[in-house]
């Protein structure tokens, strides 16, 4: 009989700590414990999720680069980049000539991602830096993009509110959204299809649209009201600002500086550290 107890308590924690730590990637852990899962298995992340390169092309790349069409290099922000999926399936398409900026919170898994993205030509950055406040001025992006992060993002109103802060008139914004019986495994964490379009249309975007993707995730698209107006900018410099103050910064030797608090940032394996 006390076997049987020790055995189901056993059970019990064995499930609890799956479901803590693989399953919801420790997010009722806390920041830390979800980054300290990323560090760790970088390596082994794409290995894991098995992402197909076609599918990315067909459901996320090819429509984003479409909607982007009346651009001028039209500049891209991936949120929560990862090891770089969303920023190869843009890089990879011949039509696509503006230039990309990948933000997650991990730095080993930027590293990977920096090791994918070599080869083409710089055009895209990293940078290491969570979500909450994101470092760009207002509207500096043809389209801010967000790929299965949304639900693990502590604060995830925050985010959304920052994606379409930067994100310019008339610019698109695409968010993966977990939906299905996966949610239970998410209290608290994941919206409603119409909780979300409500979110979305008290930021300022508009025509939301939400398709259906894989088994447990939404796409949902949005456009930031407003036209398109003057030329976008060309490198991350013009649209970069401190963490710190908020100023502009300006590339110093090994590192990018703050013109007003002279706080410099360092360059870590290439990747841009913006962590204060």
């Amino acid at each position: 009989m006390r076997f049987a107890i020790w055995a189901a308590l056993a059970l019990l924690l064995a499930g609890l700590a799956y479901w803590l730590l693989v399953l919801t990637e420790g997010i009722y852990l806390g920041p830390r414990v979800v980054r300290f899962l990323y560090d760790w298995g970088a390596k082994s992340y794409d290995e894991i999720k098995e992402f197909d390169a076609a599918e990315d092309a067909w459901h996320l790349a090819i429509p984003l680069e479409r909607r982007l069409g009346g651009w001028n290099c039209p500049p891209v922000l991936d949120v929560a980049t990862g090891t770089g999926r969303m920023l190869l399936a843009i890089l990879r398409r011949p039509g696509f000539e503006g230039w990309l900026v990948g933000l997650d919170a991990s730095l080993p898994i930027l590293r990977v991602a920096r090791e994918k993205a070599q080869g083409y030509g710089g055009r895209a950055s990293l940078i290491w830096k969570d979500a909450t406040r994101l470092p760009f001025a207002d509207g500096s992006f043809a389209a801010v993009t967000c790929i299965e992060g949304l639900e693990f993002m502590p604060h995830q109103r925050l985010a959304l509110g920052e994606m379409a802060r930067v994100l310019a008139p008339g610019g698109v914004l695409l968010l993966s959204n977990r939906v299905g019986r996966d949610t239970f495994f998410f209290p608290g964490r994941t919206f409603g299809r119409d909780e979300l379009k409500g979110l979305l249309g008290s930021l300022s975007l508009e025509d939301v649209q939400v398709n259906r993707w894989q088994e447990c995730y939404d796409l949902v698209w949005a456009k930031k009201g407003g036209s398109p107006g003057g030329e976008s900018p060309q490198n991350l410099l013009e649209v970069l600002l401190c963490p710190r103050c908020g100023s502009s910064l300006a590339r110093r030797s090994e590192a990018i500086g703050c013109l007003n608090c002279d706080h410099l940032y360092p360059f870590v394996d290439g990747v841009l550290s913006l962590e204060v």
